[in-house]
């Protein structure tokens, strides 16, 4: 189990709060990300954890304090929320995943042999390069989440952010999905950072809990999580 003092912060937020015109969406927020640590952030609707996640990603302002990433924003990457695909996108998931690699700045795509490579080798371990020429489309909620996945290692990113992946998704779908997740953290040691409603899945892969309503509420190790707040532990769905 990591802990504060074991390793370097690759992120920190430092009394950050983000407000949307009128409405204060986080206040005063304070947390460091650990070197290798999977770290889930969770809270009910509204309480500030996909705000946190896309403040970190850069994609909206602060209305106060800071955000310090300490690697380059190239060696992170980012799985969204499970969207509607159209069934005529032309791309393959081989294709899709490779994107995954193409260097910034560059024009037209040009994958080595070494990007050729690792993106097979992700598409196995995620148990879908048998899929690999069939269009993106065509396939399930849970097998694009998982191409997306793909897509995202395959830059070997050292920090690696998801807002509710498995948002939408059957029970099976989702416990497939951690579980690789999980596996693929325990043999990468990638830093994570997740937002997620799967409270009794986030118990079973996370290193540590993040709790927001609207401010910090919790932060420490699952056991901790768990004895504070059993109900969630146990499974139970944020509403609202």
């Amino acid at each position: 189990m990591t802990t504060p003092g074991q390793q370097n912060s690759v992120l920190r937020f430092r009394n950050v709060s983000v407000a949307y015109g009128s409405l204060l969406a986080l206040e005063d927020v304070s947390l460091d990300v650990l070197q290798g640590e999977f770290l889930c952030i969770v809270g009910a609707n509204g309480s500030g954890k996909s705000t946190l996640l896309r403040a970190a990603l850069g994609l909206i302002p602060l209305s106060g304090g800071s955000i310090q990433l300490a690697l380059s924003r190239g060696q992170t990457a980012y799985v969204p929320q499970l969207e509607q695909a159209d069934p005529n996108f032309p791309a393959t998931v081989r294709e899709i995943v490779l994107t995954g690699a193409q260097r910034k700045g560059h024009g037209i795509p040009f994958y080595s042999r070494r990007d050729k490579r690792g993106a097979q080798e992700t598409m196995e371990s995620l148990n879908i390069a048998h899929l690999a020429d069939v269009q993106i489309g065509r396939l399930s909620g849970g097998q694009r989440q998982r191409v997306l996945l793909a897509r995202a290692l395959c830059r070997s990113p050292e920090l690696l952010f998801l807002d509710e992946p498995c948002s939408g998704l059957d029970s099976e779908t989702r416990f497939g999905f951690y579980k690789n997740l999980a596996s693929l953290h325990r043999a990468r040691r990638t830093t994570i950072v997740m937002v997620s409603h799967d409270l009794r899945e986030v118990a079973t892969c996370a290193d540590r809990v993040a709790v927001l309503a609207r401010r910090l509420v919790f932060s420490g190790p699952v056991a901790d999580w768990r004895a504070r707040f059993p109900k969630d532990a146990e499974g139970k769905r944020e509403g609202g």
